[in-house]
């Protein structure tokens, strides 16, 4: 292969001298680089030769000239090519750059970006970026490695929490039998929905009726044995939202007298223990998933610390009292346990980008151009549902990891 067709392999879609900086493309027509080690000079007294001491090699540092013109727009808009790589030089932390001569690298800008228009050359803006390679993550010492350990941690806490706090809520001294009886179908109606996800999990509850600490560790053991039962991190945790939202749906019980304030407690606080074992256990099994890219992972914190948002400001339906101090402390950890956690590993994981063969070629080729290793295929045919390996569709934009 000569070095045009290096070029040409490097550049984004295969246009020759197109790079791009986070996802957001440029032309290249020139570029230089600062390489060599990094040394301590030592100079001693009477000695005219130095003592040089190699303290391992430079970051390598490039400084690029790059513009964007109307060609990179699909409305020839110029203006807009501009802004979005405005946009992209101004997001926090790292990016992912491709450089025509050196391919895909993860890099930090070493300085402010500066942009040049000028009117004899209407219609294109010119960047000059200074940038600097970035420690690969997924390389680097594990400082946090023990993250999943302390989400696990504190779902563990959560859940004693929830227990207690259900323990002191259920109440079912001295209720008239219609009132157990409404409560029992409201158990099963609750039992029902865990069993629709996960048949097999739930059958020691209900006979903990009167015993309010061991009917709540029942709940949770059951909401806990469905995780057993579906061994898969990532399925488990989906099964287990799909139970964030169980009892909003339940008629309401008149508060008229007291014997049913005390039922609507009582219900309520079933509602909110199943609420908040089905989010905890989720967290739990976030700490466990193999995450395929950053954006898978960053997706999940989301919705998990929404959930626990949601958990968190909730308050008693009959009273409208918020939760308990204990609970909230205990949700509140885990909250920032999930958010460090999904935020550490998934800075380690490849960021999702863009790729469109210029013509209809095989995945193994694909595969070999992006990332010097054809074995990769099946990810690109697998991610982007290819019909066949052989042909991967050209003018079709592909779905593919940075690196």
């Amino acid at each position: 292969m000569s070095w045009r067709d290096t070029l040409r392999a490097q550049s984004v879609s295969g246009q020759p001298m197109v790079g791009s900086y986070g996802g957001v493309r440029f032309i290249c027509p020139s570029h230089s680089l600062t390489v060599g080690r990094r040394t301590q000079v030592h100079e001693l007294p009477l000695r005219n030769t130095p003592i040089v001491d190699d303290l391992g090699r430079k970051a390598r540092q490039f400084e690029v000239e790059v513009f964007v013109d109307g060609t990179l727009d699909s409305q020839g808009d110029y203006m807009q090519a501009r802004d979005a790589l405005i946009t992209a030089l101004e997001k926090p932390g790292p990016a992912t750059m491709v450089h025509p001569w050196y391919g895909t690298l993860r890099v930090s800008l070493a300085s402010p970006a500066r942009v040049r228009e000028e009117s004899r050359q209407g219609g294109r803006a010119t960047f000059t970026l200074s940038v600097i390679e970035n420690i690969d993550l997924r390389l680097a010492p594990a400082r946090s490695a023990f993250t999943p350990s302390l989400t696990r941690q504190a779902a563990d806490a959560s859940d004693t929490a929830s227990t207690t706090d259900f323990a002191n809520r259920w109440d079912v001294t001295g209720l008239p039998d219609f009132h157990l009886a409404a409560l029992n179908r409201e158990i099963d109606n609750t039992l029902a929905g865990i069993e629709r996800t996960v048949s097999g999990t739930t059958s020691s509850v209900a006979a903990e009726i009167r015993s309010p600490y061991n009917m709540g560790a029942a709940i949770i053991g059951a909401v806990h044995r469905m995780a057993d039962i579906v061994t898969e991190p990532l399925r488990a945790l989906r099964l287990y939202q799909a139970l964030w939202a169980s009892g909003n749906d339940a008629p309401a019980i008149p508060t008229t007298t007291a014997t049913r304030r005390q039922e609507a407690r009582s219900a309520a606080a079933l509602h909110a223990i199943v609420q908040r074992a089905t989010v905890t256990a989720a967290a739990r099994q976030s700490a466990q998933v193999v995450y395929a890219d950053q954006a898978q992972a960053l997706a999940i914190q989301t919705d998990l610390v929404d959930a626990l948002d949601t958990q968190m400001l909730a308050t008693d339906p009959v009273t409208a009292a918020p939760i308990d101090d204990g609970v909230y402390q205990a949700l509140t950890t885990l909250r920032a346990a999930v958010a460090e956690d999904l935020r550490t590993r998934g800075a380690r994981l490849p960021e999702l980008a863009g790729y469109t063969p210029r013509a209809t070629m095989p995945a193994l080729v694909i595969a070999h151009r992006l990332y010097g290793d054809a074995a990769r295929a099946d990810e690109i045919v697998t991610r982007n549902h290819v019909s066949h390996p052989g042909f991967v569709t050209g003018g079709e934009a592909l779905e593919v990891l940075s690196v």
